[in-house]
C-alpha cells in the first residue's frame, strides 16, 4: 500500500498491512527547527517555504503525510487577533486579543473571506501538495480554541457559565467560519481534515460543558466534511478519560489523545479509530531506546495510527522523530 492508501483505508475502518505513522500538522506540527532552518524560514506565511517544509517532513523524518499549516493562528488572525509569526525557533503565538464585544466581532468579521491572507497561502500550498501517493492533511483549530484565542479565554469560560446563550451564538459563528475554511481546504485538494482543539479538554470544560458546548459543534463540522467524502481526525489535549463517551458521539474517523491518556483503557471504550500517543517530551529529550519503547507500547495498545501525542517542541531532533517512524515501518513489533 502507498501512504495515501494506508491512511485513508485506516480512516475508513478497513484492514491495512500496518498502522500509518503521521504528524498531521497544525498544532501537531513536525516543522521543527532543523526543518525550518533547511527551508530558510517563511514556512508560516509563504507558499514555497510551506510546501518545501511539508515535503521535507515526509522525506527526512518519515511521517507518512503532508500537513499544513504548522500552527493554529491563521484562523484567529482573520478574526482580529494579533499574531507574532514566530521564527525558526519559536512558533507563532497570539500577542493581542480582539477586545471588541462579541456581537461587534460577529458583525464586523462576517463573512470572513477564507481564501486571502495566510489562509490563502495555506490553500495554495494544499493545491501544490496534492498528489496520488501521499495524503494531504488540512488542519483547522477547533471552535473552542479559536474562540478563546480571538478573545480573552477567561471571558469565554466565564460566559459559558453566566451567559451560555450568548456564548453559544459566538461559538456558532466561529464554527460556521471554520466549516467554510475546512471545505475550502477540501476544494484545494486535502484528503483528510484534522481538527485540533487543545482548549476543549475535559479538565477545563468538564463533562457537562463538553457535551453542551463541544459535541454539537464537532458533529456539525464533521458531518459537513463527511458529506464531501472527507475523513476527519479530532485531537483533544489533556486527560480525556471523562469525555470518551461524548467523543463517540461526534463520529470522527479517528480521535487523537494526549500522552496522559492510557490507550489500552481507551481502546476498550472508543468506537472510532484511535490515534497517538507517543510522548512529545520523550521525543524531545529521550534516548532512541526509550522512544522505540513508547512507540512499541502505542502499537501494542492497538492504536490505528501512530503519531506524537501533542504538539512537538521546535527543538525536537529529526533523529529522535526518525526513531519513531523507522520503528513503525520496520514492523519488528509484530
Amino acid at each position: 500500500m502507498n501512504e495515501k492508501e494506508r491512511l485513508l483505508s485506516v480512516l475508513k475502518g478497513d484492514r491495512v498491512d500496518r498502522p500509518p505513522v503521521i504528524c498531521p500538522g497544525g498544532m501537531m506540527s513536525a516543522c521543527v527547527t532543523e526543518i525550518s532552518d533547511q527551508v530558510g524560514g517563511g514556512h508560516h506565511s509563504g507558499t514555497e517555504a510551506m510546501v518545501s517544509a511539508a515535503r521535507k517532513i515526509n522525506e527526512l523524518i518519515g511521517f507518512e503525510n503532508y500537513g499544513v499549516p504548522y500552527c493554529l493562528t491563521s484562523e484567529v488572525e482573520a478574526l482580529g487577533a494579533s499574531v507574532n509569526i514566530g521564527d525558526n525557533l519559536i512558533e507563532p503565538r497570539i500577542t493581542l486579543y480582539n477586545d471588541q464585544p462579541l456581537e461587534a466581532i460577529m458583525e464586523n468579521y462576517s463573512p470572513v473571506d477564507v481564501t486571502i491572507g495566510r489562509m490563502g497561502v495555506i490553500l495554495e500550498s494544499i493545491r501544490e501538495l496534492k498528489n496520488v501517493k501521499i495524503p494531504v492533511i488540512g488542519n483547522v483549530s477547533g471552535h473552542i480554541s479559536t474562540a478563546s484565542s480571538v478573545v480573552d479565554p477567561l471571558e469565554i469560560f466565564k460566559m459559558l457559565r453566566r451567559e451560555p446563550e450568548r456564548a453559544a451564538r459566538f461559538l456558532d459563528f466561529v464554527n460556521d467560519y471554520l466549516i467554510r475554511y475546512a471545505l475550502e481546504m477540501v476544494k484545494a485538494g486535502a484528503d483528510v481534515i484534522s481538527i485540533s482543539d487543545p482548549t476543549a479538554t475535559g479538565e477545563i470544560l468538564g463533562p457537562r460543558n463538553f457535551q453542551k458546548f463541544a459535541v454539537p459543534y464537532y458533529e456539525k463540522i464533521i458531518k459537513a466534511l463527511h458529506q464531501e467524502g472527507i475523513p476527519v481526525i479530532l485531537h483533544i489535549c489533556g486527560n480525556a478519560n471523562n469525555i470518551v463517551g461524548s467523543l463517540n458521539e461526534v463520529e470522527a474517523n479517528a480521535v487523537s489523545f494526549d500522552s496522559i491518556v492510557n490507550m489500552k483503557n481507551v481502546r476498550q471504550g472508543i468506537k472510532t479509530g484511535l490515534m497517538g500517543n507517543v510522548s512529545t517530551q520523550l521525543l524531545h529529550t529521550g534516548e532512541r531506546d526509550k522512544i522505540v519503547a513508547i512507540t512499541r507500547n502505542a502499537l501494542h495498545s492497538e492504536v490505528d495510527i501512530v503519531a506524537p501525542a501533542c504538539g512537538l517542541s521546535m527543538a525536537t531532533s529529526i533523529s529522535n522523530l526518525k526513531a519513531m517512524t523507522d520503528y513503525v515501518k520496520e514492523g519488528s513489533y509484530k
